[in-house]
């Protein structure tokens, strides 16, 4: 079995969490009726230790204004300290906030718009688990052994020919938050 068949065989398939953070319902329930038919699993929140708590585990955070006494910019930043790994969506300004973030979109945000944000930052984060997987059973498994560095090089190469181009500036973002 090589290396590759071996990190998939222990990664866990998860499905992925999606933080939609608004305070008002409405808001919250227009995001997440726009996930329903999709493949993540989906928490909508507009209490702050809530949305504290759940960026951890989320693979992407979705923020549609300040919630309690927080802005937007603040929640914005506080996740991205807190909670590295979570692809942040900024939702409903005219203007992007300045800080933190990964995608933008303006109000009024189109279902399909917000569904195919939410789809790509998803599966980069899973792109970003197989990697990480990857690279630590790289390290238990390589040893000294020429012949097996060489196997790993080469299962490392074709890892690289299925990346994303767009996703490499994230892929670097979060390996250096670590």
């Amino acid at each position: 079995m090589c290396l590759w068949d071996r990190v998939k065989a222990t990664m866990s398939h998860r499905t992925p969490m999606v933080l939609v953070v608004a305070e008002e319902e409405l808001t919250r329930e227009r995001y997440r009726s726009a996930l329903e038919s999709s493949q993540h699993d989906v928490v909508a929140t507009g209490v702050l230790d809530e949305v504290l708590a759940t960026a951890k585990q989320a693979s992407v955070a979705a923020v549609a204004g300040p919630v309690e006494n927080w802005s937007q910019r603040r929640l914005l930043r506080t996740l991205t300290e807190r909670a590295p790994g979570c692809a942040l969506v900024s939702l409903g300004r005219e203007q992007p906030p300045a800080g933190p973030h990964d995608a933008h979109l303006e109000a009024p945000v189109a279902p399909h718009d917000f569904r195919a944000t939410v789809t790509h930052l998803a599966t980069r984060a899973a792109y970003f688990e197989q990697l990480d997987a990857f690279v630590a059973a790289a390290r238990r498994t390589a040893g000294t052994d020429p012949g097996r560095l060489r196997q790993l090089r080469d299962e490392t190469r074709r890892l690289q020919g299925s990346f994303d181009p767009t996703d490499f500036e994230a892929a670097f973002r979060l390996f250096d938050a670590v």
